[in-house]
C-alpha cells in the first residue's frame, strides 16, 4: 500500500459516531506526514440522523492535486465503525491489496471466512467499543470510537504515524481531551489484530 500514488478511504458507521471527524483527522495527519501533496476529507450527507448509516471519505494523493470530489466507489481502505452496517456489497467494493479495518470483538479470520477475503487483503480488528467504554470515552452512553480506531489504521498504514495523529488530535481537541483520545489511539494500535 505504501507505494500507491492515491489512497481512497471510506468509513462506514452510524450518525453520531464521528466518521466525518475521523476522516478529517486522517487527512490532516496524512498531510503532516509529508508523504502526500494533497488530501481531502468529506462526508456523504442526505437525511442522516443519529444512528442512521453514514459514510465519510478521505482521498490522499502522493503526486498531484485532487480535483475529483465524487463519492469513492472502490476504496483502498475500508473502516467499519459499526459491524451492523457491514454487508457483502460493502466488503466487495474494497480494491485488491486493500485494507479492511473493523471495530469488533471477533477475530480477523471470521471476516476473512465470512466475506471470502483474499490473501492480499490486510484485515485489522480490535474491540474499540469495549476500549472506549472502559476508559469512559462516551457520549450519551455510547462509546466514542472515531479516534481510537485510528490506531488500527496507523498499524496498517505506516504513513499515518502515531506522532502525526497526536499532533492533530491535540490541536483539534485541546490538551485534556486530546491526550485521552491519543491514549486510546495508542491502545487501539496495540490491540490491533492483523491477518
Amino acid at each position: 500500500m505504501s507505494e500507491t500514488e492515491n489512497i481512497e478511504i471510506i468509513i462506514h458507521g452510524r450518525g453520531g459516531q464521528g466518521a466525518v471527524t475521523a476522516c478529517e483527522i486522517i487527512a490532516e495527519a496524512a498531510f503532516l506526514s509529508g508523504n502526500f501533496v494533497d488530501v481531502h476529507a468529506y462526508p456523504s450527507f442526505g437525511a442522516e440522523r443519529r444512528g442512521a448509516p453514514v459514510q465519510a471519505y478521505a482521498k490522499l494523493s502522493r503526486t498531484e492535486i485532487i480535483w475529483d470530489r465524487a463519492q469513492i466507489e472502490k476504496p483502498n481502505i475500508l473502516i467499519i465503525f459499526d459491524e451492523t452496517v457491514l454487508s457483502q456489497e460493502i466488503v466487495s467494493s474494497l480494491k485488491q491489496g486493500g485494507i479492511f479495518i473493523i471495530n469488533s470483538e471477533k477475530e480477523p479470520e471470521f471476516f476473512v471466512n465470512k466475506f471470502n477475503l483474499t490473501g492480499d487483503i490486510k484485515v485489522v480488528v480490535a474491540d474499540i467499543s469495549k476500549l472506549a467504554i472502559e476508559k469512559d470515552l462516551t457520549i450519551d452512553g455510547n462509546p466514542v470510537i472515531n479516534t481510537p480506531i485510528l490506531g488500527l489504521l496507523s498499524k496498517a498504514l505506516p504513513d499515518l504515524n502515531l506522532n502525526n495523529l497526536k499532533s492533530v488530535v491535540l490541536k483539534r481537541m485541546g490538551e485534556k481531551l486530546g491526550n485521552l483520545n491519543y491514549e486510546l489511539i495508542e491502545q487501539g494500535y496495540n490491540l490491533a489484530k492483523l491477518k
